[in-house]
């Protein structure tokens, strides 16, 4: 209770949690939205893999202070999440909005990439603060959204080109620069690097990356579901979802023996005071 009561008080944590508590409802409205129209299957597995982002944020920002297990163990579930959206956006190649030669492959790698992510974000948790480690925790954050905004750059490229059957959209730029922006400030730690203690509460580089990373999944969102549109319009035969299925599999088995094997970092250790 006290977690969720210092939600209603001005802390640097503050701006995290809301800022994806919020996204929670505009996930769910597009649920509702999707109900009422296409009822595609294809994207509630999509909308899914969102929620699971924006709650898993929104629960490792909020509970991160509770003493009843480790900070870690908070910002493990926002690992998963994180995960689960990673490949739950390559449903976003998968409906057709890309006609890559090498799309099976790619969809693989992806799913590989989420799985070291979240086994890399724990195991760097591990590790004493060097340089070396802050490199490897935002490689394992990076990384994915890196791979994540490859096929669309395809897309954006090819639909401008004219090699591409379907339509430049906005929505497609939009959720690039989004994506873009947002890692360049997890990345850059601008602006709290250059003013120290100015940002503490609210415009620091975190804040930044999560109203990016909403902004991003918002124009995905989008982007999909206009193509989708076009696929139905167009009558074009979508590939099989044998492959996400089976790399899905994949990620939820190894985020299982991930925290198997880094158990020990959910129990708070006993605090030993020095006084007498």
């Amino acid at each position: 209770l006290g977690s969720l009561h210092s939600l209603f008080f001005l802390h640097n944590e503050s701006f995290n949690c809301w800022s994806h508590i919020f996204g929670i409802p505009m996930v769910l409205f597009y649920f509702f939205e999707e109900y009422f129209t296409s009822s595609n299957p294809l994207m509630y597995v999509y909308l899914f893999s969102c929620l699971c982002f924006v709650l898993g944020s929104s629960f490792a920002h909020t509970f991160c202070c509770y003493d009843k297990f480790s900070r870690d163990a908070y910002f493990t579930v926002d690992y998963v999440g994180l995960a689960i959206f990673t490949c739950g956006s390559e449903l976003f190649s998968k409906s057709g909005a890309l006609s890559l030669s090498f799309l099976d492959t790619y969809l693989i790698f992806l799913c590989l990439c989420s799985m070291v992510s979240i086994f890399q974000s724990m195991w760097t948790r591990t590790l004493s603060p060097s340089l070396l480690r802050s490199v490897l925790r935002v490689s394992a954050f990076a990384a994915p959204g890196v791979i994540m905004s490859s096929p669309i750059v395809y897309k954006i490229y090819t639909c401008y080109c004219g090699a591409n059957a379907y339509p430049p959209r906005y929505c497609d730029s939009a959720q690039f620069l989004t994506c873009i922006i947002s890692i360049v400030f997890y990345v850059s730690r601008f602006p709290e690097y250059l003013y120290p203690g100015k940002f503490d509460y609210f415009g620091h580089s975190h804040n930044a990356f999560h109203i990016g990373a909403l902004l991003g999944l918002h124009y995905q969102k989008l982007a999909l579901s206009l193509d989708l549109k076009f696929v139905k319009a167009h009558q074009i035969i979508e590939t099989s979802l044998k492959i996400p299925l089976f790399g899905f599999s994949l990620l939820f088995l190894s985020i299982f023996l991930s925290c198997m094997y880094f158990r020990h970092l959910f129990t708070v250790k006993p605090f030993k005071s020095k006084l007498l």
